[in-house]
């Protein structure tokens, strides 16, 4: 790559098989790379399935969005996709009218094969992303096709990702597992997700005005979990460990799944009575949750890196997470406590551990905010934006 190279805009194409209004860490993704790329002066065109309800995104100079057919996914909920071959039509079109530098695939899901197959058929250079791992594959898939799914994906991905030019993943876990199913590795770059550590930030004060608007005791600690329900995120470890804590705590669970209805039916099993159940909420109100909680929990044993656990972080939280999957790579045990991903009794004597020692919380929120930095986005997506300069030059 010659050096006036990094200095020219680039026309981009990003395809993504999810994006907003979808609650999920790759439409967050897909939101924060394609945006602060058209803000470093690039051209960027997003294709992505048509949203299942109105949704009028946010306008960006040098950002278009092209939608193609969508329809309701049913493994989850207000996802919409689009079914293969019917996204041909429309990126045929883009790519046909558009001169673009480098293709951005951020799933290998119809959508996204369907732009592979474009690339090739036009000689473009493709950066592959990968987000999610094999043990998310199985428990999302239906039990009944279990058996030939996790095969036939790994099979599926190792022919997909053999296409790819370069392949971008968060962290170093992710890059590992993906090189040992493919047989890849110089061509597999980490590349965080990122946090706006300047938008998540702890807010000095903020949390007594914030925890009388939501009722909440001053002097009861407050754990809290955003992000999907489904069966991945593994809640009902969190449940049931909160069933046996000896520490008053409150709880607050904010999102949307498949398995919500079912986590509150066994949450009233357990006799739990000190949860805060919310819906999807908008950016500002997730801004607050972090402002207000003590510490925040993730169990998911399958996280590639965690949107959320990075929020967190920048917001001077202490971390208690799945020691699985990537999670490990956020925690160095000063910041939080690595927990195995089903030990319930670990778990609920961590949660009244951190519950009743405030300098305790203090002291490893303080180290995860110092985290955070590591992962702020500007910085890292720089590295992404490098990453498409020396695809696009191979052998400079």
């Amino acid at each position: 790559m010659k050096p006036g190279d990094i200095l020219k805009p680039m026309n981009i194409l990003f395809v993504s098989d999810v994006y907003l209004p979808t609650v999920s860490g790759v439409a967050s993704s897909t939101d924060s790379i394609v945006r602060f790329m058209a803000a470093q002066g690039h051209r960027v065109t997003l294709v992505c399935p048509q949203p299942l309800g109105e949704y009028v995104p946010l306008q960006a100079a040098g950002l278009e969005i092209v939608y193609t057919p969508g329809v309701s996914d049913k493994l989850f909920v207000n996802k919409s996709m689009t079914l293969f071959p019917l996204g041909f039509p429309v990126l045929w079109h883009v790519v046909l009218n558009n001169t673009f530098d480098i293709v951005h695939i951020q799933e290998p899901g119809s959508l996204g094969i369907t732009a592979l197959i474009i690339a090739k058929l036009f000689r473009l250079p493709v950066v592959g992303a990968q987000h999610f791992s094999w043990s998310q594959i199985e428990r999302v898939a239906p039990p009944l096709i279990r058996w030939i799914s996790v095969p036939f994906m790994k099979l599926y991905v190792r022919v997909i990702y053999a296409m790819y030019d370069e392949i971008m993943v968060p962290t170093a876990t992710a890059a590992r597992d993906l090189s040992a199913l493919i047989g890849r590795s110089g061509s597999i770059h980490p590349v965080s997700n990122g946090v706006d550590t300047g938008m998540y930030t702890p807010r000095t004060g903020s949390a007594t005005v914030l925890r009388a608007k939501y009722r909440l005791s001053k002097d009861i600690p407050v754990l809290l979990y955003i992000g999907r329900l489904d069966a991945d995120k593994n809640i009902e470890t969190i449940l049931q460990a909160l069933a046996i804590t000896a520490t008053p705590i409150r709880m607050m669970i904010a999102g949307v799944g498949k398995q919500k209805e079912r986590l509150q039916s066994l949450a009233t099993s357990l006799k739990l009575t000190n949860i805060i159940w919310m819906d999807e909420v908008q950016k500002q109100v997730i801004i607050d949750l972090y402002q207000l909680a003590d510490a925040f929990v993730i169990m998911s044993p399958v996280e590639t890196q965690s949107i959320v656990a990075l929020q967190a972080l920048a917001c001077g939280l202490p971390l208690i997470a799945a020691r699985a999957g990537a999670l490990p790579e956020l925690v160095d045990g000063k910041n939080g406590v690595l927990v195995d991903a089903y030990d319930v009794n670990t778990l609920a004597s961590t949660i009244d551990r951190l519950a009743s020692d405030s300098t305790l919380r203090k002291s490893m929120g303080a180290q995860s905010r110092k985290i955070s930095l590591r992962h702020h986005k500007p910085t890292v997506l720089k590295r992404l934006e490098v990453l498409y300069k020396q695809t696009m030059h191979p052998s400079s």
